[in-house]
């Protein structure tokens, strides 16, 4: 699906709704797929056969809301990869057309 993703935290502390509303948001194709016994969000370009995401990818995504064309996922963020500190984080996501 094709959205518009803001993200609603920094490295796990929750933005103010000021600054959600001043942040851009990241257009692209929104995919959520299992990889082993884990959910994995992700924001691609959809013009490109192989990329890399848009945002860094969300670990262990959950549906927390829906409502018309928007949806909240919440998951876990690894800016670093593995080896590095993982926080909270979430997406707000605005289905486009």
């Amino acid at each position: 699906m094709i959205g518009k993703v803001k993200r609603l935290r920094h490295q796990g502390k929750r933005l103010s709704d000021r600054e959600i509303g001043a942040a851009p948001a990241v257009e692209g194709e929104v995919k959520v797929y299992g990889v082993g016994t884990t959910i994995w969000a992700s924001v691609t370009d959809p013009n490109r056969q192989v990329g890399d995401p848009l945002l860094p990818i969300l670990y262990e995504a959950r549906l927390t809301a829906m409502h018309g064309p928007g949806l909240l996922l919440k998951g876990e963020e690894r800016p670093q990869g593995d080896s590095g500190p993982a926080y909270v984080q979430e997406w707000s996501i605005r289905i486009s057309g």
